[in-house]
């Protein structure tokens, strides 16, 4: 038999198809710091309120965004935005203490209001920062105020000001698809710099509905395979799993997650898991594909760990 000539993805981890139905990238993202990205933020208190249960999706509305831009800053666009709170609600919703009803502020610093209907929560506006606006602290009289007395405190903030503000934690890019069982993903990737060593830490993070069963085509139950429950978290309507591309050997990962990681162009990060966490599919693979194919695919680097092994 004629070995293949080029390695694909389907030919590593074929997963059927899939439909992806949104992907954006965000150019000059300033990198996030990976402390900031790995701190792990305490429950609230049990005199906080929660945010609502069933959070689906997260959107920021034309007029938060506007205020954003005037008292919060730096001065962005809807998309990013929009994803930062995305990040913060369905990966970390630690870092967002919610101070009364439709009341919130998010990492300690950045005041808001939201509403939520038909399982999406909504920025409806922005206050501003605490560090600029210390009277924040006392939001919620503070709106309570402005509602009876029909008068507004300035919120605004010079533009040099916005501009010299930090964003919060920011993906560089967002990948939404669907599965063969038709069942939603999102898939965002973090670059981070690592200051205490100089370095580089990128990281994806995959969220598939939290759905355990589905109706297959002759009407059986379908049991989702692609996710291993013992090693994935599960929060709120979301399972989640956390990718640190510096480790492809720490974490055992389902089909779907290395065939988009594949699609997304790390083929270095899937051979490494092969070799040491798949070996048979590695040695299927030499079965298969030459061996340049598989050097060109590997891109000429780390060849002795993907060399077939001798009987």
């Amino acid at each position: 038999m004629d070995k293949k000539s080029v390695v694909k993805t389907e030919d590593l981890y074929p997963v059927g198809e899939l439909q992806i139905t949104k992907g954006i990238s965000f150019l000059n993202v300033p990198k996030n710091e990976y402390s900031t990205l790995l701190k792990k933020y305490p429950v609230p208190g049990f005199y906080d309120l929660k945010l609502p249960k069933g959070i689906i999706d997260v959107e920021v509305d034309s007029h938060a965004f506007e205020r954003w831009n005037q008292r919060v800053g730096p001065i962005t666009t809807d998309e990013i935005l929009t994803n930062i709170f995305r990040v913060a609600i369905l990966i970390n919703p630690n870092r967002v203490r919610v101070l009364d009803r439709g009341l919130a502020i998010l990492d300690k610093e950045v005041v808001f209001s939201f509403e939520f209907e038909d399982s999406i929560l909504k920025v409806t506006t922005f206050f501003g920062r605490i560090s600029l606006k210390p009277l924040l602290l006392n939001v919620d009289t503070l709106r309570k105020y402005n509602q009876h007395y029909s008068e507004e405190v300035d919120l605004s903030i010079d533009s040099e000001v916005i501009n010299q503000q930090g964003l919060p934690i920011v993906p560089s890019s967002v990948i939404e698809f669907v599965d063969s069982n038709n069942i939603p993903h999102l898939l965002f990737y973090i670059q981070n710099i690592d200051t205490d060593n100089n370095s580089k830490r990128n990281f994806f993070y995959h969220l598939i509905k939290n759905i355990d069963m589905v109706d297959g085509e002759n009407g059986n139950d379908l049991v989702i395979e692609s996710i291993e429950k013992s090693t994935d978290d599960v929060i709120g309507e979301w399972i989640f799993k956390e990718i640190d591309m510096s480790h492809p050997t720490r974490y055992n990962l389902s089909d779907i997650q290395l065939h988009v990681l594949g699609l997304l162009g790390n083929n270095q990060f899937l051979l490494k898991y092969m070799a040491k966490k798949d070996p048979e599919r590695l040695e299927k693979l030499h079965e298969t594909h030459s061996r340049s194919a598989i050097r060109r695919y590997a891109g000429n680097k780390n060849w002795n760990i993907l060399q077939k092994k001798k009987k």
